[in-house]
């Protein structure tokens, strides 16, 4: 072969070796990376966290999540508590327990030296000057109660008769109960629970109501209670325990630990670090604060009571189930 064909044919080789080093890829722009192109495209998966364990479905949060939705645990403690039956009720007002002030005269409105005019929610003791008008006898209190209405101010010109103060007599407020129609007779005591604290107040009954309970039109019962507590104000809902025979041991699981979700109560158990499973809590056995449970609940025991609704959130999202979860 000639010196001049053999130039001929690598001239050929090196037109189509450039040809294709620089021609387009198949399914890119001129000029893009066809690597970089598939990199890029490919859809990002999050890990998720919700994961499967021990024939459980678990939440897992590293701690800046937790930090982030506020989470906080709380060690179970045993507890015992009257078996009962757990219903609302409601502080109702009690006109002879009330008393209201009025002006006598028409004149200026102003306090008794050495005292300031009652606040809206302050205790006033009995027998206390309050107050006169122009130069009239001082207004005084006939029993001791809560400000519960304040109609002036010291200061202002008054007219004969105008309200310038109410107070109610709160130290053992009352209690009204739609009684549920499977409950049987009116029990001679209940247990008042006020709301956001650990408080168990005794009442007794007084009797039933005159009128039908405004919501549930059914019976409606008044107790009165043993003591008083902050906020026990006419209107204020409480959950009051129907009392049965015979006491339960337990655990107790706080209410602000507890989650509604298709009809049951739950609670999510640290099962270790950032691990977080739900089980159920049983509501047939109410007590003071929470609820009285058993197993898989134990005293020492770490559950979630800040972060609750976001833990729930969070399984739900993934929708990773193990088992039947209804009635699990």
């Amino acid at each position: 072969m000639s010196t001049r064909v053999i130039v001929t044919l690598l001239a050929i080789v090196g037109l189509i070796v450039g040809a294709i080093a620089i021609r387009p890829q198949v399914g890119t722009r001129r000029g893009e990376n066809p690597t970089y192109e598939a990199d890029r495209e490919a859809p990002i998966v999050a890990p998720s966290r919700v994961v499967a364990a021990d024939g459980e479905v678990r939440v897992m949060l590293d701690s800046a999540e937790a930090r982030r939705i506020g989470l906080s645990t709380v060690a179970l403690r045993g507890a015992s508590a009257e078996v009962g039956r757990r219903v609302m009720g409601q502080v109702v007002p009690e006109p002879e327990r009330t008393v209201t002030l009025r002006a006598p005269v028409t004149g200026r409105l102003s306090t008794i030296e050495g005292r300031s005019w009652p606040a809206l929610g302050e205790r006033v003791t009995a027998g206390a000057d309050v107050a006169r008008v122009s130069d009239a006898q001082p207004l005084t209190v006939p029993f001791a109660g809560v400000v519960t209405s304040v109609g002036a101010r010291p200061g202002e010109i008054v007219e004969a008769g105008q309200v310038l103060l109410e107070l109610a007599d709160n130290s053992r407020p009352v209690v009204r109960i739609a009684w549920p129609e499977d409950a049987g007779a009116a029990r001679r005591r209940v247990i008042v629970l006020p709301p956001g604290g650990d408080d168990r107040i005794e009442a007794s009954l007084i009797g039933p109501a005159t009128e039908a309970d405004p919501l549930t039109r059914l019976p409606s019962y008044l107790y009165r209670t043993s003591a008083r507590w902050s906020g026990a104000v006419a209107g204020t809902s409480v959950s009051v325990i129907l009392p049965e025979q015979g006491r339960v041991e337990g655990t107790l699981v706080p209410d602000r630990a507890v989650v509604q979700w298709e009809g049951f109560a739950w609670a999510y158990m640290q099962r270790g670090p950032g691990q977080y499973s739900r089980v159920r809590v049983p509501t047939d056995r109410p007590a003071a604060g929470g609820w009285i449970a058993g197993p898989p609940l134990a005293p020492g025991d770490t559950i979630v009571i800040t972060g609750v609704q976001e833990l729930l959130s969070e399984e739900f999202r993934a929708r990773v189930t193990v088992g039947e979860e209804s009635g699990e």
